[in-house]
């Protein structure tokens, strides 16, 4: 098996115990977690993806999605096989199920790469990258070297300590949030809501910038009081700055058997947020509805988005990845030193 040693592990009982995400598992050995990719072999935890890139892509850094953070600029993004979660939902599971694959890259040279493309950032998005770990915390600190920022595209199911780690080394990060609720975390996914909502927290206070998205499942997730408990929650934790993605559910995977969430049930969660105090609310997987900057204060539009559903196929061993994600191709910056040029409300983006 290739890869290299990990970090954030010990022995205990004569087994690996991994270190870096909730499930913290204890793994015999020739074993790997549920992840896939963090295996025990001779006593110690091989990171075995480290180095393998299976997607890569050029796009505009509103894909991510992520519409406060240096708007109109390139991201080059990769990706590779594994992810702790398991969720009913996921539009990557080819990718991130598989156990192989891929082209050998340094991390020195996924940075070249990105900044030899005409790329401002690097990210790390497709499967999760707290399951990469090692390989997103050496290419963040190449990329830096040659003046990109980095980007997160995660689930945020990762312990504290590490998570302190690698955030200092993370410049922007949008969290995948998949319910509020501890049951359907579990029953959905496989996971926990209480490390994630930490995790934001903690890269809050650690100064990265953060943005959220919301899946809509239809009697999943959706409902009127789920929705305004965590709304409630990203007024009173993160800000009411905090930018929040609604995304619009589309029958998949596991849960290919539900109907496509309705534009209705877009709108009723996007007026719940606005009532908590959500100030920047916007929507996924809907062509050019909620995807322009409205100043709070005055409505104009100050930022300004345009695009299609979906950009050209990003595709792993012929399957397409990502294929929900917005797409947005013309971006305008209408901002007077950061504020509104209609009535002087301050915008909170990082320009």
């Amino acid at each position: 098996m290739s890869g290299r040693t990990a970090s954030w592990w010990h022995i205990e009982a004569n087994r690996v115990r991994c270190d870096l995400c909730p499930h913290r598992c204890s793994l015999p050995d020739g074993s790997a977690g549920p992840c896939g990719v963090r295996r025990s072999e001779g006593g110690k935890l091989i990171a075995s993806s480290h180095g393998k890139v299976c997607v890569r892509s050029l796009d505009p850094i509103e894909k991510k999605p992520l519409f406060h953070y240096r708007p109109g600029t390139l991201v080059h993004s990769f990706g590779t096989f594994g992810c702790n979660l398991d969720c009913d939902n996921c539009q990557n599971h080819d990718l991130v199920r598989a156990r192989s694959g891929g082209s050998s890259i340094t991390p020195r040279d996924a940075a070249a790469e990105a900044s030899g493309m005409g790329a401002h950032g690097i990210a790390f998005t497709f499967n999760e990258p707290v399951t990469w770990y090692e390989f997103v915390l050496d290419a963040s600190t190449e990329a830096r070297s040659l003046g990109l920022y980095t980007v997160l595209n995660t689930n945020g199911y990762i312990m504290p300590e590490p998570a302190k780690e690698l955030f200092r080394h993370t410049d922007a990060m949008n969290v995948d949030i998949k319910a509020f609720d501890e049951d359907v975390y579990r029953s959905t996914c496989g996971g926990s809501l209480r490390p994630v909502l930490d995790a934001c927290l903690l890269a809050r206070s650690m100064g990265v910038h953060v943005e959220l998205t919301y899946l809509l499942v239809p009697g999943v997730n959706d409902s009127p009081d789920e929705v305004s408990r965590f709304s409630e929650w990203v007024v009173d934790s993160m800000g009411e700055d905090t930018p929040l993605f609604f995304f619009r559910f589309r029958p998949f995977h596991r849960l290919a058997h539900l109907p496509e969430q309705t534009l209705e049930r877009m709108h009723e969660a996007a007026t719940i947020a606005s009532r908590a105090g959500v100030r920047y609310v916007y929507f996924g997987g809907v062509a050019d509805i909620g995807r322009d900057t409205r100043c709070p204060a005055c409505s104009a539009v100050v930022i300004e988005r345009k695009g299609a559903e979906s950009t050209g196929k990003v595709c792993f061993r012929g399957g397409e990845v990502s294929r929900f994600c917005p797409s947005v191709s013309d971006v305008r910056v209408n901002l007077s030193e950061g504020r509104c040029p209609s009535c002087g409300e301050r915008i909170p983006v990082v320009l």
